[in-house]
């Protein structure tokens, strides 16, 4: 991956290249969506505004005519340049302009708000949307693999899936400024991303907020546009808070002198139950923003 880095930093038509390149894989590997984004996120960071847009640019023209060369619709293709760019060239600038962590995570999670938003206002029943949806993932499940759902297994994959869609959207935008951000400790400051990580902390009105919509979920109606919308506000701010409970673990490790299997075996419960992980971490993070565990009795990152 630093490879990759380094290519990218040989020049704008090097980096627009990798970029795009990177981002027509991704319709075979997703995943790749975000070192194609942390491309411009780098350049942003390490050049300007004015650099990272014009490298963006020029990605996504490559893009578009690659795609419609293959047939594909140009609104899909401004669309997926849109989506992998946009976000990436503006969490950077924010990250370049405040240099801490929180607010361009908290401007990611924003971005993903305004698809949940947009969704509903699409669809009304997001629920009965994604049942829509994976009705033909069902119907060939069951006639190629055999395996057939039950109506309630059906309907509670559907009900799941809107929340998953959010923290997976989010995951992917918070991956792309995170790794850009790597990316340019490795190449201009060895260490910096560690120590700057180590410190994430959401700004303490975010508690306050986070305990509002919690109450609104918890003791409002069902089926009220503003407390669906809560909801998806309340999921997005335990993986937020997450974040900030694995900086809290990786910042005692590291003045504890803990480890790394401990890490290691935090990582690999993460992976393999995120659901049960996900909670705890998330709320280390929000009792860090109450009593501040990396500051009692004077601690400091060595």
């Amino acid at each position: 991956m630093r490879r990759l880095a380094r290519l990218a930093m040989r020049g704008p038509m090097v980096a627009a290249a990798c970029a795009a390149v990177l981002a027509l894989a991704s319709m075979v590997f997703g995943i790749l969506l975000i070192p194609a984004g942390a491309i411009v996120a780098l350049t942003t960071l390490r050049f300007g505004a004015r650099e990272g847009l014009k490298i963006a640019a020029m990605a996504a023209s490559f893009v578009v005519v690659v795609r419609l060369g293959l047939g594909q619709s140009l609104a899909h293709s401004l669309i997926l340049a849109a989506m992998t760019w946009l976000p990436a060239w503006l969490m950077a600038n924010v990250l370049r302009a405040r240099r801490a962590q929180d607010w361009p995570l908290l401007l990611a999670a924003g971005l993903v708000m305004i698809y949940a938003v947009a969704l509903r206002l699409a669809v009304g029943d997001v629920v009965a949307f994604w049942r829509d949806m994976l009705k033909t993932f069902f119907d060939v499940m069951a006639k190629d693999a055999g395996a057939r759902f039950t109506a309630e297994q059906m309907e509670f994959i559907a009900s799941q899936m809107h929340s998953w869609t959010l923290i997976a959207m989010f995951v992917l935008q918070s991956g792309v400024i995170l790794l850009a951000r790597w990316w340019q400790a490795e190449l201009y400051n060895p260490g910096g991303f560690g120590s700057e990580f180590r410190e994430l902390r959401l700004p303490r009105s975010v508690t306050v907020v986070a305990g509002a919509l919690a109450l609104s979920v918890a003791f409002g109606g069902e089926g009220v546009m503003l407390l669906d919308l809560a909801g998806d506000a309340c999921v997005l701010l335990v993986v937020l808070f997450a974040l900030q409970g694995l900086a809290v673990i990786h910042f005692l490790a590291r003045v504890r002198g803990l480890a790394g299997a401990w890490l290691t075996t935090l990582y690999v419960m993460l992976a393999l139950v995120p659901q049960v992980a996900g909670p705890i971490l998330a709320t280390t993070g929000l009792a860090d923003n109450i009593v501040d565990f990396r500051r009692l009795g004077g601690s400091r990152q060595p």
